[in-house]
């Protein structure tokens, strides 16, 4: 049976998001980090603190998922929380060491996706990453 060219694509992107994602947390391993665990500190250190509702929205997971990870983190002393616009509200942070593990990660990623990169033009990489932005977009109507 031959595929249409959306079925390819998905079919194709399916096979690569698995590998990835095991590469990513195989590296990560140096830093004691998940690949769940990544993603949080990645995402407070490149967009700022936020609630873990916020958290849970922007990574499409559960409220007891981020739960979950926030606590691991906070055991680690890599993240923190003051109160927020109200006292039941929790904003997340980064502490000085979430920081310092997140630079160390962050170079640790760089390395895995530059490695799977390889070969393709950053024009290239670039098109890709709005293409993906795109069907992101059509899958938030």
């Amino acid at each position: 049976m031959e595929l249409q060219p959306h079925q390819l694509f998905f079919r194709r992107f399916t096979a690569l998001y698995r590998p990835l994602v095991l590469k990513v947390g195989e590296a990560l391993m140096a830093e004691g980090l998940t690949v769940p665990q990544w993603s949080v500190l990645r995402l407070i250190a490149e967009e700022g603190e936020m609630s873990p509702a916020e958290l849970a929205v922007r990574q499409n997971v559960e409220k007891p998922t981020i739960s979950r990870n926030l606590h691991q983190l906070l055991e680690r002393g890599l993240i923190d929380s003051r109160a927020g616009k109200d006292r039941r509200e929790k904003i997340i942070f980064l502490t000085k060491d979430g920081v310092a593990v997140f630079e160390k990660a962050f170079a640790i990623v760089s390395e895995v996706e530059e490695k799977a990169l390889r070969g393709i033009a950053p024009g290239e990489q670039k098109e890709m990453a709005d293409l993906f932005a795109a069907i992101r977009n059509n899958l938030a109507e």
